[in-house]
């Protein structure tokens, strides 16, 4: 791969052709990015590097979207496969070099979040792969002196039909790799799709299973020291002292290294250097919110939506502050319901980790991360190096849901290995990775929905207040705008539904606790505000669930057949047992709907069963419809558990919970039938990762207001008085 970085194109064919392998790509990457350029500002084409074909015909793709375990890589292999009309067999998926040259315009850099793997994909190696065929198919016009028009590509080779001739990719490839690629090269359209669209079986199942697969918490690399941290008990505090004596007399420790907010043990072995760490006894000098607590954060943030003093967000254009004040005032009648919802932790499988090797000339580093450039570019600042001096290996991530778009864990094992001059891997326990951040933001809201006689939405009135997550996260992304954290409105404006005003205000109020990016943000919380709002204006207008949000979803026809295809699915119509109630909730925008109807048995008061799931998702365009039941699957249960149990607590400024048994997650035991719909009836891929969690939760809510008639206005359900019995 040391050769992908080279700028001179003849250069590196003459060199790439020697070891035996071919580079093709693309002119034209559409939509999501924009050309590298060189030493002089000239364009430099992606034909130096998307795309390598080895002798045998197997091609490996270059991607810069990471495997984040959810299955991008095979729909991205399937890309490949199909523009080069070749089987998929043979096509290898690899991260690309963390080098400017694959930089992107959104998301930025080399990142991956906000459901964009498959889009990205489709922008970048789509067109690499559909002007790499094309070339092919000119080498091969060229050769037999015949019309292009006239040759076709299928099973990796190129055939002449007038005369039976046909050659393999293999035999075409440095011809081809000499001609000048399409300015614009045209993919296929979804009608003629045969590898995309279709079930595959993802080929990275056999390794994660057997255990091959390499996560960053894997790697090995010679003379490899480990190191485990203890970090500050309270967020904001410092180090003040330590004795660093009772480590140190531990048979295979090497060091202890003292950093700002932490103190870390490098030993032989990670379980010497854990077992050395906890015999310190830190003394901590505490920051300005030393003494937080849960209960009296609630309180601040319920005062503070109820004053309705926040900050106006200025758009969109049915944002008119005097005309929603006009329409309350007029309105025949009101829901107006206060919520709150809590710090929640992202709690991936693989605990954050890091390996890093520091020399004079800069710095190897081996993790599982969401943003390679970020962590590139915040690792070269804190050794005081250029960013192109820090190689960043990618590899599997066992969970990432936003955490590991942070870089803090990679910045502090790269000063680790600076500090022991050796090359060492910094482990998290279970119990930092819980206590030392980052979060989702602590959040109340007030929502206050204005219904006309005919009990339709005439203004929606949204006070909200919590922390700013982007004053906190390291993630290069739109910045805050006017003073305001644009996530607070994620999922009320463009929404799927119809609201003829909005008046949504947001008050800052922070407790020193880092808060970032978590799985589907925003509409993780405002999916619940929004839709048991919505379910409590349906009992006033004294209507079905259902009927009722078809009433706001005549403007849409496509969310309106996927609503009632969800209906259908789950049998909506159909009696329940006595004791049975049903609940459904809706995420979405004008082309990507996600949705889920729960069926919940109570069994006695404060007490309910879960007895059936059917979730529903339509993203446009369905790579592979199987990957996309599985992610729709795993998205559910993901926020099936914060809305079960999901809670970061604080008292007097410490965590409460430390590991799995504090922070449960749902049980297999506790998981009802889960039955999903995929349906694909847009004109371009939406996006699937973060439709699962939204949703799951106010369906449920939903379904306890139908079965107590009381709203449930706080999550998790344990702090609502629901306890969920299996």
């Amino acid at each position: 791969m040391t050769t992908l970085a080279s700028p001179a194109r003849r250069n590196f064919l003459k060199s790439s052709l020697v070891a035996g392998a071919w580079i093709l790509g693309s002119s034209t990457i559409p939509m999501l990015d924009t050309f590298a350029r060189d030493e002089t500002g000239k364009a430099v084409s992606p034909f130096d590097f998307w795309l390598s074909v080895d002798s045998t015909g197997v091609v490996t793709a270059y991607t810069t979207v990471t495997n984040l375990g959810q299955g991008t890589h095979a729909a991205i292999a399937q890309i490949v496969a199909e523009e080069l009309e070749m089987s998929i067999a043979n096509v290898r998926i690899e991260h690309a070099p963390v080098i400017k040259k694959f930089h992107r315009e959104w998301p930025p850099g080399i990142t991956t979040f906000g459901s964009a793997g498959f889009n990205s994909a489709m922008a970048t190696i789509a067109p690499a792969c559909a002007a790499a065929r094309q070339m092919l198919l000119q080498a091969a016009a060229l050769q037999w002196q015949v019309e292009v028009k006239d040759c076709i590509a299928r099973n990796a080779q190129v055939a002449h039909a007038a005369t039976g001739r046909s050659l393999h990719y293999t035999a075409l490839i440095k011809a081809a790799a000499l001609l000048t690629p399409p300015e614009k090269p045209v993919i296929k359209s979804s009608k003629d799709w045969k590898v995309l669209g279709q079930s595959v079986q993802r080929p990275d199942i056999p390794a994660r299973v057997d255990g091959s697969a390499v996560f960053g918490i894997d790697v090995q690399r010679p003379g490899m020291l480990m190191a485990a941290v203890l970090h500050a008990p309270r967020f904001g505090s410092s180090l003040q002292s330590v004795d660093d004596s009772p480590a140190l007399a531990i048979k295979g420790v090497r060091q202890v290294v003292h950093l700002p907010n932490a103190v870390a043990v490098v030993a032989d072995r990670y379980w010497i250097a854990r077992k050395a760490v906890q015999l310190l006894k830190p003394v901590w000098q505490d920051g300005a919110h030393a003494s937080i607590n849960t209960a009296e954060m609630r309180t601040s943030l319920l005062r503070a939506v109820a004053a309705g003093d926040g900050k106006l967000f200025p758009r969109p254009k049915k944002q008119k502050e005097g005309a929603a004040e006009t329409a309350m005032n007029e309105a025949s009648s009101m829901v107006d319901t206060s919520f709150d919802v809590p710090f929640l932790a992202h709690a991936a499988m693989e605990p954050l980790n890091a390996t890093v090797e520091v020399t004079a000339t800069g710095a190897q580093v081996w993790l599982s991360t969401q943003s390679q450039t970020d962590t590139q570019n915040g690792i070269a600042k804190a050794l005081g190096l250029q960013p192109e001096q820090v190689q960043i290996h990618t590899q599997h991530v066992g969970g990432g849901f936003g955490r590991r778009l942070e870089h803090d864990f990679a910045i502090e094992a790269a000063l680790i290995a600076k500090a022991a001059g050796a090359i060492v891997k910094t482990i998290w326990s279970r119990e930092n990775d819980m206590r030392a951040g980052y979060y989702r933001p602590i959040t109340a809201a007030r929502v206050q929905l204005a219904l006309d006689k005919d009990y339709l939405p005439m203004v929606l009135r949204l006070d909200t207040a919590g922390p700013s997550l982007l004053e906190y996260t390291r993630v290069t992304n739109s910045p805050a705008r006017d003073g305001l954290d644009w996530t607070y409105i994620m999922g009320w404006f463009g929404n799927t539904y119809k609201f003829p005003l909005f008046d949504t205000r947001w008050t800052r109020v922070d407790f020193g606790v880092p808060c970032s990016y978590w799985r589907s943000v925003g509409n993780s919380q405002n999916c619940f505000f929004l839709e048991h709002t919505l379910e409590q204006a349906a009992r006033k207008a004294d209507m079905d669930s259902l009927e009722y949000r078809r009433r706001l979803l005549q403007h849409n026809p496509k969310a309106l057949a996927f609503v009632n295809a969800l209906a259908e699915r789950a049998g909506w119509s159909k009696p329940l047992p006595k004791g049975h109630y049903r609940g459904f909730a809706m995420n979405g925008n004008s082309a990507l709907f996600s949705a889920h109807i729960v069926e919940i048995a109570v069994s006695k008061p404060g007490q309910f069963r879960l007895i059936k799931i059917t979730a529903g998702i339509n993203p446009g365009i369905v790579a592979n419809p199987k990957a996309v039941e599985a992610q729709m699957m795993g998205g559910t249960l993901f926020g099936l558990s914060a809305a079960l149990f999901g809670e970061i607590s604080f008292k007097d400024g410490r965590v409460e919970q430390g590991n799995f048994d504090s922070y449960r997650l749902v049980t297999l035991a506790q998981t009802p039938v889960l039955d999903v719909m995929v349906m694909s009836t847009g004109d371009r891929p939406e996006g699937v990762g973060e439709e699962g969690p939204p949703s799951i939760g106010p369906a449920i809510a939903n379904a306890l207001l139908a079965a107590s008639g009381k709203p449930v206005t706080r999550l998790p359900l344990t702090q609502a008085g629901w306890k969920l019995d299996v």
